[in-house]
Protein backbone atom coordinates (compact mmCIF):
# COMPACT_ATOMS: atom_id res chain seq x y z
CA UNK A 1 0.00 0.00 0.00
CA UNK A 2 2.80 2.28 1.07
CA UNK A 3 4.84 1.29 -2.33
CA UNK A 4 1.47 2.01 -4.01
CA UNK A 5 1.37 5.47 -2.42
CA UNK A 6 4.68 6.61 -3.26
CA UNK A 7 4.28 5.50 -6.80
CA UNK A 8 1.38 7.73 -7.10
CA UNK A 9 2.78 10.55 -5.68
CA UNK A 10 5.61 10.14 -7.76
CA UNK A 11 3.65 9.91 -10.79
CA UNK A 12 1.81 13.66 -9.67
CA UNK A 13 4.83 15.10 -8.60
CA UNK A 14 5.47 14.75 -12.55
CA UNK A 15 2.57 15.33 -13.86
CA UNK A 16 2.86 18.55 -11.62
CA UNK A 17 6.76 19.41 -13.00
CA UNK A 18 5.12 18.92 -16.56
CA UNK A 19 2.33 21.26 -16.32
CA UNK A 20 4.58 23.86 -14.49
CA UNK A 21 7.49 23.22 -17.50
CA UNK A 22 4.68 23.39 -20.30
CA UNK A 23 3.50 26.61 -18.36
CA UNK A 24 6.93 28.36 -18.84
CA UNK A 25 7.13 27.53 -22.47
CA UNK A 26 4.15 28.95 -22.74
CA UNK A 27 4.76 32.10 -20.99
CA UNK A 28 7.89 32.12 -22.75
CA UNK A 29 6.58 31.53 -26.33
CA UNK A 30 3.51 33.95 -25.46
CA UNK A 31 6.17 36.60 -24.39
CA UNK A 32 7.99 36.08 -27.57
CA UNK A 33 5.19 36.79 -29.92
CA UNK A 34 4.15 39.65 -28.19
CA UNK A 35 7.34 40.90 -28.09
CA UNK A 36 7.80 40.45 -31.92
CA UNK A 37 4.04 41.11 -32.43
CA UNK A 38 4.29 44.98 -32.04
CA UNK A 39 6.67 45.10 -34.75
CA UNK A 40 5.59 42.59 -37.54
CA UNK A 41 2.15 44.30 -37.12
CA UNK A 42 3.50 47.38 -37.38
CA UNK A 43 5.73 46.75 -40.36
CA UNK A 44 2.57 44.93 -42.00
CA UNK A 45 0.65 47.89 -41.38
CA UNK A 46 3.01 50.63 -43.11
CA UNK A 47 3.50 47.91 -45.91
CA UNK A 48 -0.20 47.76 -46.56
CA UNK A 49 -0.73 51.19 -46.40
CA UNK A 50 2.30 52.11 -49.05
CA UNK A 51 1.40 49.30 -51.08
CA UNK A 52 -2.07 50.26 -51.57
CA UNK A 53 -1.51 53.72 -51.98
CA UNK A 54 0.83 52.95 -54.73
CA UNK A 55 -1.58 50.93 -56.33
CA UNK A 56 -4.03 53.94 -55.97
CA UNK A 57 -2.04 56.23 -57.85
CA UNK A 58 -0.56 53.60 -60.28
CA UNK A 59 -4.61 53.34 -60.79
CA UNK A 60 -5.12 56.89 -60.94
CA UNK A 61 -2.01 57.54 -63.21
CA UNK A 62 -3.12 55.10 -65.99
CA UNK A 63 -6.91 56.15 -65.33
CA UNK A 64 -5.95 59.72 -66.26
CA UNK A 65 -4.01 58.92 -69.16
CA UNK A 66 -6.24 57.47 -70.99
CA UNK A 67 -9.36 59.95 -70.12
CA UNK A 68 -11.27 60.97 -73.63
CA UNK A 69 -13.56 64.17 -74.27
CA UNK A 70 -16.39 63.13 -76.91
CA UNK A 71 -17.63 66.28 -78.54
CA UNK A 72 -20.61 66.00 -81.29
CA UNK A 73 -20.46 68.44 -84.25
CA UNK A 74 -23.32 68.99 -86.19
CA UNK A 75 -22.50 69.41 -90.37
CA UNK A 76 -26.07 70.00 -91.23
CA UNK A 77 -29.29 70.90 -89.68
CA UNK A 78 -32.23 68.90 -91.11
CA UNK A 79 -34.50 71.35 -90.26
CA UNK A 80 -32.77 74.19 -92.57
CA UNK A 81 -32.73 71.58 -94.84
CA UNK A 82 -36.44 71.38 -94.62
CA UNK A 83 -37.33 74.71 -94.40
CA UNK A 84 -35.19 75.37 -97.05
CA UNK A 85 -36.93 72.79 -99.16
CA UNK A 86 -40.43 73.96 -98.13
CA UNK A 87 -39.78 77.21 -99.25
CA UNK A 88 -38.16 76.61 -103.07
CA UNK A 89 -40.21 73.60 -103.92
CA UNK A 90 -43.68 74.90 -101.87
CA UNK A 91 -43.34 78.49 -101.87
CA UNK A 92 -47.30 79.60 -101.85
CA UNK A 93 -47.69 76.79 -98.76
CA UNK A 94 -44.43 77.63 -96.75
CA UNK A 95 -45.77 81.59 -97.19
CA UNK A 96 -48.94 80.34 -95.41
CA UNK A 97 -47.21 78.18 -92.93
CA UNK A 98 -45.58 81.34 -91.82
CA UNK A 99 -48.73 83.13 -91.04
CA UNK A 100 -48.74 80.84 -87.88
CA UNK A 101 -45.48 81.48 -86.64
CA UNK A 102 -46.48 80.01 -82.79
CA UNK A 103 -47.14 76.31 -85.40
CA UNK A 104 -43.55 77.74 -86.48
CA UNK A 105 -41.77 77.89 -83.91
CA UNK A 106 -42.84 74.68 -81.80
CA UNK A 107 -41.90 73.05 -85.30
CA UNK A 108 -38.62 74.64 -85.38
CA UNK A 109 -37.95 73.86 -82.12
CA UNK A 110 -39.10 70.59 -81.82
CA UNK A 111 -36.02 68.40 -80.11
CA UNK A 112 -37.05 65.02 -82.16
CA UNK A 113 -37.82 66.97 -85.71
CA UNK A 114 -40.50 67.79 -87.60
CA UNK A 115 -43.26 66.61 -90.54
CA UNK A 116 -45.02 68.83 -92.69
CA UNK A 117 -47.84 67.83 -95.26
CA UNK A 118 -47.40 70.35 -98.20
CA UNK A 119 -49.71 71.23 -101.07
CA UNK A 120 -47.49 71.93 -104.31
CA UNK A 121 -47.77 75.09 -105.79
CA UNK A 122 -50.26 73.27 -108.94
CA UNK A 123 -52.42 71.31 -106.24
CA UNK A 124 -53.22 74.65 -104.27
CA UNK A 125 -53.96 75.99 -108.27
CA UNK A 126 -56.19 72.97 -108.59
CA UNK A 127 -58.55 74.64 -106.15
CA UNK A 128 -59.48 77.56 -109.00
CA UNK A 129 -59.36 81.04 -109.37
CA UNK A 130 -61.95 81.70 -107.00
CA UNK A 131 -60.64 79.60 -103.95
CA UNK A 132 -57.39 80.97 -104.26
CA UNK A 133 -58.73 84.61 -104.28
CA UNK A 134 -60.31 83.78 -101.11
CA UNK A 135 -56.86 82.16 -99.74
CA UNK A 136 -54.95 85.29 -100.49
CA UNK A 137 -57.67 87.16 -99.56
CA UNK A 138 -57.62 86.01 -95.87
CA UNK A 139 -54.01 85.97 -95.46
CA UNK A 140 -53.78 89.66 -96.35
CA UNK A 141 -56.97 90.60 -94.01
CA UNK A 142 -56.46 90.53 -90.23
CA UNK A 143 -59.80 89.51 -89.03
CA UNK A 144 -59.06 86.32 -90.68
CA UNK A 145 -55.58 85.71 -89.69
CA UNK A 146 -56.52 83.43 -87.00
CA UNK A 147 -58.49 81.10 -89.41
CA UNK A 148 -55.56 81.10 -91.69
CA UNK A 149 -53.06 80.12 -88.59
CA UNK A 150 -55.22 77.34 -87.47
CA UNK A 151 -55.81 75.68 -91.48
CA UNK A 152 -51.43 75.95 -91.12
CA UNK A 153 -51.17 74.14 -88.28
CA UNK A 154 -53.28 71.24 -89.66
CA UNK A 155 -50.24 70.48 -92.04
CA UNK A 156 -47.64 70.37 -88.61
CA UNK A 157 -46.80 67.19 -86.71
CA UNK A 158 -43.98 68.10 -84.01
CA UNK A 159 -42.30 64.93 -84.51
CA UNK A 160 -40.91 63.02 -87.32
CA UNK A 161 -43.72 61.05 -88.74
CA UNK A 162 -43.06 58.85 -91.27
CA UNK A 163 -45.45 57.24 -94.01
CA UNK A 164 -45.20 53.87 -92.23
CA UNK A 165 -46.13 55.47 -89.16
CA UNK A 166 -48.62 56.96 -90.21
CA UNK A 167 -50.11 53.61 -91.42
CA UNK A 168 -49.77 52.07 -88.24
CA UNK A 169 -51.64 54.87 -86.04
CA UNK A 170 -53.56 55.74 -88.91
CA UNK A 171 -53.90 59.29 -86.99
CA UNK A 172 -51.57 62.71 -87.19
CA UNK A 173 -51.47 64.59 -84.05
CA UNK A 174 -51.29 68.32 -84.96
CA UNK A 175 -51.38 71.83 -83.01
CA UNK A 176 -54.74 72.01 -85.01
CA UNK A 177 -56.02 69.12 -83.63
CA UNK A 178 -55.92 65.13 -84.64
CA UNK A 179 -56.21 64.17 -88.94
CA UNK A 180 -57.38 60.60 -89.46
CA UNK A 181 -55.55 58.56 -92.06
CA UNK A 182 -56.81 55.07 -94.00
CA UNK A 183 -53.92 53.53 -96.02
CA UNK A 184 -54.78 51.17 -99.12
CA UNK A 185 -52.27 48.94 -100.08
CA UNK A 186 -52.75 48.24 -104.00
CA UNK A 187 -50.53 45.99 -106.22
CA UNK A 188 -51.33 47.68 -109.43
CA UNK A 189 -49.57 51.01 -107.54
CA UNK A 190 -45.54 51.13 -108.32
CA UNK A 191 -45.74 52.96 -104.60
CA UNK A 192 -47.52 50.14 -102.81
CA UNK A 193 -49.53 51.88 -100.56
CA UNK A 194 -51.87 55.03 -100.81
CA UNK A 195 -52.06 57.48 -97.56
CA UNK A 196 -55.26 59.40 -97.93
CA UNK A 197 -56.66 61.96 -95.16
CA UNK A 198 -60.68 62.09 -94.50
CA UNK A 199 -61.19 64.47 -96.75
CA UNK A 200 -60.02 62.38 -99.69
CA UNK A 201 -56.45 64.28 -99.86
CA UNK A 202 -53.65 61.70 -100.52
CA UNK A 203 -49.44 61.42 -100.24
CA UNK A 204 -48.01 62.13 -102.93
CA UNK A 205 -44.31 61.72 -102.34
CA UNK A 206 -42.43 61.96 -98.84
CA UNK A 207 -38.96 63.62 -98.58
CA UNK A 208 -36.77 63.08 -95.34
CA UNK A 209 -33.87 65.33 -93.90
CA UNK A 210 -31.88 64.35 -91.12
CA UNK A 211 -29.00 65.82 -88.98
CA UNK A 212 -24.91 64.95 -89.82
CA UNK A 213 -23.19 64.25 -86.92
CA UNK A 214 -19.81 63.88 -86.07
CA UNK A 215 -18.60 62.43 -82.83
CA UNK A 216 -14.92 63.65 -82.28
CA UNK A 217 -12.98 61.70 -79.36
CA UNK A 218 -9.96 63.35 -77.96
CA UNK A 219 -7.23 62.88 -75.39
CA UNK A 220 -6.58 65.03 -72.62
CA UNK A 221 -3.91 67.03 -74.04
CA UNK A 222 -6.76 67.73 -77.02
CA UNK A 223 -5.08 65.26 -79.45
CA UNK A 224 -7.79 63.52 -81.74
CA UNK A 225 -8.05 60.12 -81.41
CA UNK A 226 -11.29 59.26 -83.32
CA UNK A 227 -13.98 60.67 -85.49
CA UNK A 228 -16.88 58.83 -86.65
CA UNK A 229 -20.27 59.89 -88.02
CA UNK A 230 -23.13 59.27 -85.44
CA UNK A 231 -27.01 59.09 -84.89
CA UNK A 232 -29.16 60.37 -82.98
CA UNK A 233 -30.30 63.88 -84.77
CA UNK A 234 -33.05 65.58 -85.54
CA UNK A 235 -35.13 63.84 -88.49
CA UNK A 236 -37.29 66.44 -90.65
CA UNK A 237 -39.72 64.78 -93.07
CA UNK A 238 -41.85 66.52 -95.85
CA UNK A 239 -44.80 65.04 -97.34
CA UNK A 240 -46.05 66.27 -100.70
CA UNK A 241 -50.11 66.40 -101.19
CA UNK A 242 -52.67 66.80 -103.24
CA UNK A 243 -54.73 69.32 -101.48
CA UNK A 244 -55.00 71.12 -98.03
CA UNK A 245 -55.07 68.34 -95.37
CA UNK A 246 -57.38 70.55 -92.78
CA UNK A 247 -60.81 70.55 -92.09
CA UNK A 248 -63.06 71.76 -94.59
CA UNK A 249 -64.83 73.56 -92.39
CA UNK A 250 -62.51 76.58 -92.10
CA UNK A 251 -62.93 76.91 -95.91
CA UNK A 252 -66.44 77.65 -95.09
CA UNK A 253 -65.68 80.25 -92.68
CA UNK A 254 -63.68 81.71 -95.37
CA UNK A 255 -66.47 81.61 -98.20
CA UNK A 256 -68.69 83.02 -95.09
CA UNK A 257 -66.64 86.10 -94.16
CA UNK A 258 -66.36 87.12 -97.88
CA UNK A 259 -70.21 86.94 -98.69
CA UNK A 260 -68.96 84.05 -101.10
CA UNK A 261 -71.68 81.33 -99.07
CA UNK A 262 -70.31 78.28 -97.96
CA UNK A 263 -70.02 75.86 -101.18
CA UNK A 264 -68.11 72.56 -100.74
CA UNK A 265 -64.03 73.79 -102.40
CA UNK A 266 -63.09 70.02 -103.14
Amino acid sequence: MMTSRRSSTSLAALFLASIAASSSFLNFSTAAVLAFAPEISSSSRRQGKSSIRHTAVSFLGDASSTVATKTTTSLSSSRDQAEEFLSTSYPQFYYLLQQNPIALNLMRNSKAGFAVFAPSDAAIAALGEETCNLLNAACNDPDMQPVIAKMASYHIVNAPMSSELLCKYGVASTPGGELTVQSNYNNSDDNGTTIMFDNGVSILASYEFQDELVQNVQDVNGNLMESSVVGGGKTCIVHEVDGFVCPEGLWGVLYEYFGEGSAAVY
